[in-house]
């Protein structure tokens, strides 16, 4: 069943009220596997999709898909977008379109170990529009609430901790590379 904004909300209450009781119900380890194709180009497979990484021509790469860092934009405005459109169900708002930009600042330099500068975004920016037959107050709120259940806006605004495990392919009986 498609419910408002073809959220199936009636579903996602179902999950809600049982993670109220047991927690743990909700809690998930989000994976991926990540394969380098040569040069700055790599393909992920999450779930069932294949997702392309590669950096302009600029940067060396082959322009065959988005850089990293746009790819984190991607996320942070479709997480928003997501959580717009679930918060207005919840509401019993109906949206017509949610329509974000995103913009972010990065100086290459970092990432070219040029000076001290710090390799990642300086500042992200989103100008985000929704239509519904809503009022503009009612319109800000919704906004502001899908921001802030973000759980990738939350993952960038905090310090999230990242281990990194160096591993080892098996060569046959018991060798290792």
């Amino acid at each position: 069943m498609n419910g408002r904004n073809g959220v199936n909300i009636e579903q996602v209450n179902v999950l809600k009220e049982a993670m109220q009781k047991e927690p743990r119900i909700g809690r998930r380890t989000l994976s991926c596997i990540t394969s380098w194709n040569g040069g700055a180009h790599s393909t992920t497979i999450v779930r069932n999709f294949v997702v392309p990484a590669d950096e302009p021509t600029v940067l060396g790469g082959k322009n065959q898909g988005p850089s990293p860092t746009e790819l984190v934009l991607t996320g942070l405005a479709a997480c928003i977008a997501i959580g717009i459109a679930y918060s207005a169900a919840e509401d019993g708002i109906e949206v017509d379109s949610i329509e974000i930009d995103v913009a972010g600042d990065l100086d290459l330099g970092g990432f070219l170990e040029i000076g001290d500068l710090r390799p990642g975004l300086a500042e992200i920016r989103l100008t985000v529009r929704v239509d519904a037959d809503a009022p503009q107050e009612l319109i800000e709120e919704l906004v502001d609430h899908g921001y802030r259940r973000s759980p990738v806006a939350a993952s960038l605004e905090g310090k999230v901790p990242v281990r990194v495990c160096i591993g080892r392919e098996e060569t046959g009986a018991g060798g290792t590379q």
